[in-house]
């Protein structure tokens, strides 16, 4: 048995579905027998646990009398007492896994948090998560690794304001209408839209500065369909899934993506076409080129990017081509469906990412500074 953290929630617009993944991941570490401690991260920027956080209808009227407010110093979490003013040992957590989707939380929030304290953490460092939550990043990163990605236009809100006519224009003569806009650093299906001319594509820049300071403009692709690939690792060695594609007509929309289908992303096998972006075999697989390309490529991230945890890959597939759209360093339900059958086997799988994280955490600890020269003053390590 562990005693692990599960922290989700933050401050981003991706909260709810946070919970989901996050309460979700409680129940599979409680019934593979660890300890855990759900430790939810307010809107007010606090964090709070309780009991009934096993249940996603505690967050539906959360009530903050219910729960306690705590607080890590090195790998112990303590209680406040507010009618003493008093901290109280809670609880000595041997590893955390997080479940925050997008924001901070994802963006490198939660693990610099985690490393501060000393605390082993089952997902990915501060600076993969720093650099994979922008998707402009991501794709300077990817083509560094050779990694084919859309060719795109970015831009900051204060460029916008200054150059925006000479933009639009260079839209349309570099990329060519349609062309899809995004903000940069938030899920793929937040703020997404198609523009199909200079005027639309206004609209959507504009639209998408509201919810965040860049925004991201791609080529269009005819015939797209969304995959997703995931990895994780285990003594050393990466395991990937199978490709599986993503439901969805058209452009991946949040209500598509969570609504119709639910948080864990999960839909039939027979769902999938057998056209657009490469031949499909008749059982609904990838033909064995476009299989074999994107778990090189999945590994490939994985691997370069020095990833831990469950990370999932979503790609783009058109008119044979492959794409990455962008790394999911904390994916949707830790995208167990696409490594297990059922439910349960879940359990085997984030038991094993925890192990990882906690038999791997010394080796990480030699990236710290802890030898060298100080204002003068030798720094031994301890």
């Amino acid at each position: 048995m562990r005693k692990i953290v599960v922290l989700f929630g933050g401050k981003s617009c991706e909260r709810e579905i946070s919970v989901l993944t996050g309460v979700f991941a409680v129940n599979i570490l409680q019934a593979a027998g660890h300890a855990v401690l759900p430790a939810y991260i307010h809107t007010d920027g606090k964090i709070y646990t309780a009991a009934g956080m096993t249940d996603v209808g505690f967050f539906r009227n959360f009530n903050r009398a219910k729960t306690k407010e705590i607080f890590f110093y090195g790998a112990t979490v303590y209680a406040l007492n507010e009618k003493k003013g008093k901290l109280k040992p809670l609880f000595k957590t041997e590893a955390a896994l997080n479940c925050c989707h997008g924001g901070l939380g994802e963006g490198g929030g939660v693990s610099a948090l985690m490393a501060w304290h000393g605390i082993p953490l089952a997902s990915p460092d501060l600076t993969a998560s720093g650099v994979l939550i922008d998707k402009c990043l991501t794709k300077v990163a990817m083509r560094g690794l050779n990694i084919p990605v859309v060719e795109y236009i970015r831009v900051n809100e204060r460029d916008y304001q200054k150059r925006g006519a000479f933009l639009l224009k260079t839209i349309g003569s570099r990329l060519k209408f349609p062309v899809v806009v995004k903000p940069a650093h938030l899920g793929s299906s937040i703020g997404i839209s198609v523009a199909k001319n200079e005027g639309e594509a206004k609209a959507a820049i504009e639209r998408a500065f509201v919810i965040d300071n860049r925004v991201i403009i791609e080529r269009y692709l005819k015939d797209k369909q969304d995959v997703n690939c995931a990895a994780y690792s285990v003594g050393g060695e990466i395991f990937v899934s199978e490709p599986e594609k993503a439901f969805g007509e058209g452009l991946y929309s949040f209500e598509e993506k969570y609504i119709k289908r639910g948080a864990d992303g999960v839909r039939s096998k027979s769902d999938i076409s057998e056209n657009q972006g490469g031949r499909y075999e008749a059982n609904g697989g990838f033909s064995k080129e476009i299989r074999d390309k994107i778990r090189a490529y999945t590994r490939t991230i994985y691997k370069r990017m020095d990833l831990k945890g469950i990370v999932r890959m979503d790609f783009l597939l058109s008119q044979g081509k492959v794409y990455l759209c962008e790394v999911n360093t904390v994916p949707g339900s830790l995208a167990y469906y696409l490594f297990c059958e059922r439910v349960s086997d879940a359990k085997r799988l984030f038991t094993a990412v925890i192990e990882e994280a906690i038999s791997t955490f010394q080796d990480e600890k030699k990236g710290f500074i802890t030898t060298g020269i100080l204002d003068g003053v030798q720094i031994k390590r301890k």
